[in-house]
């Protein structure tokens, strides 16, 4: 759709009355392109008639639209080519500067797309399109808190979905779900139907482990956009609940729809049944010739839809989109023949196309996914199969590597194991690469180095992770032995009298605890005998180095960066409680309010009588407040 106004379409027309011939092939152009029909547009207004008129030559305005044109065809290159030859008459004009920059963004040109929406936005200072696409520029350069500031004037000046979308889907890079789910939910408000917005809802939601919610906003996001992205996260979400014959379920439907042959194009009914609406670069259909804009009205000599000679604008279809969809695929390997019209051709043409699996990664995820559900479930024999199947239809697919790297764990086969999972994976995939790794030094009698990774990575789990506190009990278990050593040692040295030295063993044992519960009560005992010693233990070096970093960081405003300092000195000392109660003042604003509560508690365990508890308490019930309006207590 076009966003140049209708003012200036009316000048070009009274700019065109003087060439008849060229106004009536100008309006031909433009009724095609009100209809979405941009390859008719395009076939119009690069007629010789009107690409070498004068009066159009000389006019940057059919430059503009012509470029737009190409944009929404798909064709960047072209619109690039086209709409830089319109800015030479005027480098002014907004609407084109819009288009360029657009275009080189979708070519994967952000830097030279950043000048284009700068210069737009010059030219039309309350244009909500220009700062939109600023916003999607800073995003693609990772400059988060810039398109955060475009994506804001955005809605300052007319509130839209993609706006709301493009702020949330930057707090998510930046790991502020709260910020990133306030926000999603107030662009629901104004779209409640929107697919991108209730997938973004549902990413969030994922990360924050709030499954339930996830799964709802994928279910709509799918019932909405019949996205295969939000069937995947949908079943993924509810593997993550352990509701794991409901993801086996999914995941068999999603096996069934990509493994389907298909030849790569989809089907509009825009301007009428059954353009194609885009066609996949080296595709069959690609490679057969078939192009964007022809029409379709025979599968395999059954009519699809009326065929037109020359414009199919009066074509009434005869079936739906989804139903075509359905009868030009089929098995991988087989034939489909179609009937086509195309623009300058006067009679129709029939290609022979074969089709090909073309979605194997979402096939490979869904039998992944079968495989993790399947293991969870105990059979493992399956759940190897599966992986099997994952791998082979595609190797480097991530939840197929972490399922075929468990279910070599299983085989014994810790080698090949480690191989396999240690390699990159998403965010949701991370802690189970993790617990893999931990999981086959533990059994490959590397104690100390799988206790390290754990006690590294404990904040990764929650317990709302079903599958993965399963493999937590797995991991945990093969740890005990060394948890339970340095709980013996602890005690012994304490009942010696020997307070001091009992300290680094009761901090060996916490580092291992199976559960916050187990936590609890490691961390009670060795509070216990940090009370015991004449003076508070002292902090040690490292982590007094972890506290300086951290307080450097926060004065530089980096409070993100700062966490992390924090939390090692934590590990560290977890016997020191000012640690605790810094950790979650700074968690506190960072608006983790869950984290920041837990925190606080804990120092005041570790310190009940200190002198600022009472400021601890009411800092509690301020967070305590923060989560109640968020709707999380």
């Amino acid at each position: 759709m076009s966003r140049l106004r209708a003012a200036a379409l009316a000048a070009l027309f009274m700019a065109a009355a003087a060439t008849p011939a060229f106004a009536f092939k100008w309006q031909e152009g433009r009724e095609a392109f009100a209809k979405g029909d941009y390859p008719l547009a395009i076939f119009i207004w690069t007629d010789a008639s009107v690409a070498q008129d004068k009066s159009n030559v000389n006019d940057p305005r059919y430059y503009a639209w012509l470029a737009n044109a190409y944009r929404l065809s798909g064709d960047n290159r072209k619109a690039v080519e086209t709409v830089q030859r319109g800015l030479r008459l005027n480098p002014n004009d907004g609407d084109m500067q819009w288009t360029l920059g657009a275009a080189q963004l979708a070519l994967g040109q952000p830097g030279e797309a950043l000048v284009a929406a700068k210069a737009a936005i010059v030219a039309q200072p309350q244009d909500p399109a220009n700062y939109k696409l600023l916003a999607d520029v800073e995003f693609a350069l990772g400059r988060w808190d810039d398109a955060i500031t475009a994506a804001r004037r955005v809605n300052e000046i007319k509130p839209m979905p993609a706006a709301f979308y493009t702020i949330a889907a930057c707090y998510l890079q930046k790991d502020d779900l709260d910020s990133g789910l306030d926000t999603v939910r107030k662009g629901l408000e104004l779209a409640p139907q929107d697919p991108s917005l209730l997938e973004a809802l549902g990413h969030l939601s994922v990360r924050a482990a709030l499954f339930d919610d996830a799964a709802t906003a994928f279910a709509k996001a799918f019932e909405a956009g019949k996205r295969p992205e939000a069937q995947r996260w949908l079943a993924l979400s509810r593997y993550l609940q352990g509701r794991y014959d409901e993801a086996i379920a999914m995941a068999n439907a999603m096996v069934a729809d990509a493994e389907k042959g298909r030849i790569g194009i989809t089907l509009t009914t825009v301007p009428a049944p059954f353009y194609v609406g885009s066609v996949e670069p080296g595709s069959p259909a690609a490679r057969a010739g078939i192009l964007v804009g022809d029409w379709l009205y025979k599968v395999d000599g059954e009519k699809v839809a009326k065929a037109g000679m020359g414009s199919i604008s009066n074509a009434k279809g005869v079936s739906t989109v989804e139903q075509v969809a359905e009868m030009i695929s089929g098995p991988p390997g087989t034939k489909v023949a179609l009937k086509l019209g195309r623009r300058g051709k006067f009679l129709p043409f029939t290609v022979d196309v074969v089709r090909e699996l073309l979605r194997p990664g979402a096939a490979a995820q869904g039998y992944a996914l079968q495989s993790l559900c399947y293991r969870a479930k105990g059979e493992l024999d399956r759940a190897a199969a599966f992986a099997e199947k994952a791998t082979a239809l595609k190797t480097d697919d991530s939840w197929a590597r972490t399922a075929r790297g468990f279910a070599l764990i299983d085989a014994g086969k810790l080698d090949d194991a480690l191989a396999v999972i240690r390699t990159n994976a998403n965010h949701v995939e991370v802690p189970f690469r993790q617990v893999a790794q931990a999981l086959c030094l533990a059994r490959k009698g590397e104690i100390e180095k799988a206790a390290e990774i754990y006690d590294e990575n404990r904040n990764m789990f929650d317990p709302r992770n079903v599958p993965l506190s399963r493999e937590r009990t797995a991991l945990t278990t093969a740890l005990a032995p060394l948890r339970q050593g340095h709980l013996d040692r602890a005690r012994a040295l304490e009942a010696e009298g020997k307070v001091a030295e009992s300290l680094g063993e009761y901090v060996g044992a916490l580092r291992l605890a199976s559960d916050e519960q187990d936590a609890v009560i490691l961390r009670a005992a060795l509070f216990a005998a940090a009370g015991k010693l004449p003076t508070p233990p002292e902090l040690p070096e490292e982590a007094r180095r972890h506290v300086v970093r951290g307080e450097v960081l926060i004065k530089d405003g980096d409070l993100k960066g700062a966490l992390p300092e924090f939390t090692r000195a934590i590990r560290l000392a977890p016997y020191v409680p000012k640690l605790y109660y810094n950790a979650a003042l700074l968690n506190g604003q960072l608006k983790r309010h869950g984290e920041a509560i837990r925190l606080m508690k804990i120092y005041l365990e570790a310190a009940p009588g200190a002198p600022d508890a009472r400021t601890a308490q009411d800092e509690i019930i301020r967070w305590e407040l923060q989560l109640e309006r968020q709707g999380k207590r």
